[in-house]
């Protein structure tokens, strides 16, 4: 899956990725960045490694 940042502007960016074998029940941790300001980022998008949307999530 990938997380991506949405811009005001319609831009995209790719914030991070990960992929997840076999789920262990433990929590993952990721870390990742974008060149978009906090008040820049319309919202930001789960989606699959192919392009599949999988949420949205708004920031306040």
């Amino acid at each position: 899956c990938q997380l991506v940042a949405i811009g005001k502007d319609g831009s995209q960016q790719t914030v991070t990725s990960w992929m997840v074998p076999a789920h262990n029940g433990e929590a993952t941790t990721l870390q990742g960045g974008a060149a978009l300001k906090s008040d820049e980022i319309s919202r930001f998008e789960v989606r699959t490694t192919d392009g599949k949307h999988l949420v949205t999530v708004t920031p306040h």
